[in-house]
């Protein structure tokens, strides 16, 4: 039998045998890195990501800077998420690290500088006097979810009292806003609701009953069982992504680019209730393909096409933020396998720019600007942690 193999061996054409080869190569990978597993960035790694952020929130906000740039080209909202997840990446580092503190502290209060600048809160309809304000008006409950939050990122690690004020007020004004309506979410835009921006206002509260010994983050906890009952999906188990502002019922379906932007920030208030989130985002959305796992915008859907603003463009179905969101759920699941298959497939889908000891994507296949904020969001992602929990 041995003789026979080697015989039928010897007869093989050479590019038979380097096929063979290869093939064997290749299984034999696959095999092994099915093995590998999320791990936190290094020191250097984390240096040329900051490197880069750093330069572009001290940049002036000017029509020419990096984050007017991508308001101007892909949408408004992606500047102020630039500065907020900014903050949040940044916080996260020096929960982890307080050795990080000296250099991020300056770079928070910067991006909660730049956030109040009119460029930022124009079509947000802000008041240019809001920190004077006695008391705050009903506006967005997105822009004052991220601006309220990042002044509580600046409080839990900095002894500088500057934002104290303004973060009481907005704390309250959000507080009472939930404790009237019916349905415990707030108007993103005019008649318009959607449950990812409520879970930052959520997150916003909870910090500041943490810094200041409010009551506030009391809301958290009702916010949450009211979601189980009467927002989430019987057949995903997962939540929906809008409100119906009129009568407090469900509205659209539940999307990919919302449920994991909505786990991150529940992971801060009900950590137990995200991770269960995750799991069913996972089972339902998601299809594992050797070394990638793929998480869909939509359940069932295989749509081809340019997506809309949330999404971004579609194919099969699957989603730019469906699955870069995917990443931080994975990490404070300890789905550590499957945050290294999407860390592979980020890698896949963009190309990595060091220049000047700084690093930045670029995404590949389509024509499409994301940065800087595409930057704070991974790095959001690869290192996030439980604030409060883990300080």
């Amino acid at each position: 039998m041995r003789d026979r193999i080697k015989d039928i061996i010897r007869k093989m054409k050479l590019k038979i045998k380097i096929i063979i080869v290869l093939v064997s190569v290749f299984a034999v990978w696959v095999i092994l890195i099915q093995f590998q597993t999320y791990s936190y960035p290094s020191a250097s790694d984390i240096d040329k990501r900051l490197n880069y952020l750093e330069r572009v929130i001290n940049e002036p906000l000017t029509s020419d800077s990096e984050i007017a740039k991508i308001g101007n080209e892909s949408s408004y909202e992606f500047m102020l998420f630039s500065y907020s997840y900014s903050v949040y990446a940044l916080t996260n580092l020096a929960v982890k690290d307080p050795a990080y503190k000296e250099r991020v502290i300056p770079l928070i209060k910067e991006c909660i500088d730049k956030a109040q600048q009119w460029r930022v809160y124009e079509p947000y309809g802000i008041d240019e006097e809001l920190a004077g304000l006695d008391s705050i008006p009903d506006y967005s409950v997105l822009y004052l979810g991220h601006l309220n939050l990042m002044m509580g990122c600046y409080r839990l690690l900095s002894d500088d009292s500057i934002f104290n004020d303004l973060n009481d007020k907005i704390s309250e004004s959000l507080f009472h806003r939930y404790n009237k309506t019916s349905f415990l979410n707030l108007e993103s835009y005019p008649s318009a609701i959607w449950i990812p921006d409520n879970t930052v206002a959520m997150v916003s509260l909870k910090l500041h009953s943490f810094n200041s010994g409010s009551v506030f983050g009391a809301i958290c906890s009702k916010w949450s069982e009211y979601a189980k009952t009467h927002y989430t999906d019987a057949k995903t188990g997962v939540l929906y992504s809008t409100v119906d502002a009129a009568t407090g019922r469900a509205g659209e379906e539940p999307r990919g680019s919302m449920l994991g932007w909505s786990v991150m920030f529940i992971y801060q208030f009900d950590s137990e209730y995200a991770i269960e989130l995750y799991n069913n985002y996972k089972k339902h959305f998601s299809w594992d393909f050797l070394i990638f796992r793929l998480f869909k915008e939509r359940h069932g859907n295989f749509e081809t096409g340019l997506g809309d603003i949330d999404s971004g463009p579609l194919f099969l179905g699957y989603s730019i933020p469906a699955n870069e969101f995917a990443l931080g759920g994975s990490v404070v699941a300890g789905d550590f396998k499957t945050a290294r298959k999407i860390e592979r497939l980020i890698n896949f889908g963009t190309s990595k720019t060091e220049k000047n000891n700084e690093l930045k994507y670029d995404v590949r296949f389509i024509d499409m600007n994301i940065s800087p904020m595409a930057e704070a969001l991974v790095l959001n992602s690869l290192t996030i942690t439980n604030w409060i929990d883990d300080k």
